[in-house]
């Protein structure tokens, strides 16, 4: 295992190395606005948001339908156990079609998974939203939408991160993948705020007009995904390496084949594609025959545990029944307070944003579950001390904490969750590596989905113990297994994990002589250390 706290690479003068090479954006100093080809790579981005975006409203909607009389009427007034089969049934679809979305992307290309996402994104909500009219079966109509739904939503939450990874200019890719789950953020505040107004409203359009507020997104993203180009790693991977030079010159470039750092981004991505088949590390049996590519898996099972097992899903999920246990049990309290929520979730995760290319990764993430612990232990003590007492003070400090906790949860899961296990994976595994990840997501969320509604009901606040217990776990592996990767390219952090002991690409440093007297020529050799 490598040292976190060091680069595997040698030099530290290869950290960042690419913003040194002449380029618009690096030395030109240009803003990517003024740059013709970033500002088209850019738009194109926004519809691979779209994906998080709805993600965002749908993982909210059954939390804020809950505190809707009429929707619980429209769906036959479940038990907290049914209402955690509906739930689980998006996940318990995304964990079947979560292997095909892997085979799929890299058989077919990244963009097919987005335009099936898209589509029963369509399909679902629209059946969805017929629920209980004209003495249907509310229930099994709700369940059926929950099913098609989630069945899409693997593909787009699994490749979407691998499309943020491969398709902005070097100087972007940080902050880029960092916004991903700000949109997420962004979906969830305006479905609290939407909810929280149509909690006035006593008719099934309450629910029914939310639920079909999902269709305009799945419509743009379906036909905007169309005019999206396909990755130049996934294109050179199929021997297609004119398509690939003509994006990287079209977008990175500017319209300059002559660019340099579209010259050395092109040799890096070509040599290190062809290492990784030489190698057969391409196949699944690789993904984990190494040392660095088990390394690599223990990462997304981590990330994936800390994205799903930190207590963020209960404070997300089942806000209405965190909110009972200290005695706040009114539909517009509720609907208000989980607003409020959403928006401190917005704000955090755009802090997150902004200052994810500043900060080493290892750091925000220690950090970060440190301070989740000990809020964590607040909520349980404040919980607690409401039981006890009913204390107005305890129930309000209760409140307090579920706001420092999800606000404080999303300043490192808005920029890192989706993007650090992405970028550690090498371009071979980096699809499979997100199929691991997409399957324990869900196999995880079909626990929170069924498990923690009747684990609140029954248990109470002393569930919450359970939280803390594993947030320490999570805390001392993070130690163990986070390596940095702040300031390198993709090519460059898959050194960081094969080291010494696999083949590997090593790109020297540009302003130590890469060019070697040629414009463009690149250093890069192969080192082939048995274990």
């Amino acid at each position: 295992m490598p040292d976190p706290e060091k680069s595997a690479i040698g030099d530290s003068n290869v950290r960042g190395a690419y913003e040194h090479i002449p380029n618009a954006l690096t030395t030109g100093g240009q803003k990517w606005w003024h740059n013709k080809g970033v500002r088209q790579l850019n738009f194109f981005i926004t519809v691979i948001y779209c994906g998080q975006f709805l993600n965002g409203i749908d993982d909210n909607l059954l939390g804020g339908f809950q505190s809707l009389p009429a929707w619980r009427k429209a769906v036959g007034s479940p038990s907290q156990s049914a209402i955690g089969l509906l739930s689980s049934s998006a996940y318990i679809a995304g964990f079947f079609t979560a292997p095909i979305a892997s085979y799929v992307a890299d058989r077919w290309g990244r963009k097919w998974c987005i335009r099936w996402s898209a589509f029963t994104a369509f399909l679902g909500s629209l059946i969805g939203s017929l629920a209980g009219l004209n003495h249907s079966s509310g229930y099994a109509l709700f369940i059926t939408s929950r099913i098609i739904f989630g069945s899409g939503l693997a593909f787009s939450l699994m490749i979407s991160p691998i499309l943020l990874q491969e398709l902005p200019h070097p100087t972007q890719r940080v902050t880029l993948a960092a916004i991903f789950n700000l949109n997420y953020a962004f979906g969830s505040f305006l479905l609290a705020w939407y909810l929280f107004g149509m909690s006035y409203v006593s008719g099934n359009w309450s629910w029914r007009s939310a639920y079909l507020l999902q269709i305009i997104p799945a419509a743009y993203m379906a036909i905007a995904i169309n005019f999206v180009p396909e990755t130049p790693r996934w294109l050179m991977s199929k021997g297609r390496e004119q398509e690939a030079m003509n994006f990287l010159v079209k977008y990175h470039g500017n319209g300059d084949p002559n660019d340099e750092l579209v010259l050395f981004e092109f040799e890096e991505m070509k040599e290190a594609i062809k290492i990784e088949r030489e190698m057969k590390q391409d196949t699944w049996a690789q993904a984990f025959a190494t040392k660095g590519n088990r390394h690599r898996m223990a990462i997304v099972l981590l990330i994936v545990i800390c994205q799903n097992l930190s207590g963020s899903a209960i404070a997300a999920g089942y806000y209405g029944q965190i909110l009972n246990l200290v005695g706040i049990t009114g539909s517009t309290q509720q609907t208000g307070i989980n607003a409020g929520l959403t928006g401190t979730v917005f704000f955090c995760a755009l802090f997150g944003a902004t200052i994810v290319k500043k900060l080493p990764r290892r750091k925000m993430l220690l950090t970060t579950w440190t301070c989740l612990l000990l809020v964590q232990i607040g909520l349980t003590i404040t919980a607690a001390q409401f039981s006890l007492t009913g204390s107005l003070a305890a129930a309000r400090a209760n409140v307090a904490m579920l706001f420092l906790f999800l606000g404080t949860f999303f300043v490192v899961c808005g920029p890192l969750f989706f993007s650090y296990q992405t970028e550690c994976l090498s371009y071979s595994i980096r699809a499979k590596g997100m199929m691991v990840w997409g399957i324990s997501n869900k196999i995880l969320s079909i626990f929170n989905a069924y498990v923690n509604s009747i684990a609140l009901e029954h248990i109470g606040y002393k569930y919450y113990i359970v939280y803390c217990v594993l947030l320490f776990v999570q805390l001392v592996a993070m130690y163990f297994l986070i390596v940095e990767t702040k300031g390198f390219t993709l090519e460059e952090i898959a050194v960081l994990f094969d080291g010494e002991n696999t083949a590997h690409v090593v790109v020297n440093p540009y302003e130590t002589g890469a060019h070697s007297g040629k414009k463009g020529a690149v250093s890069i050799g192969v080192q082939d250390v048995s274990e």
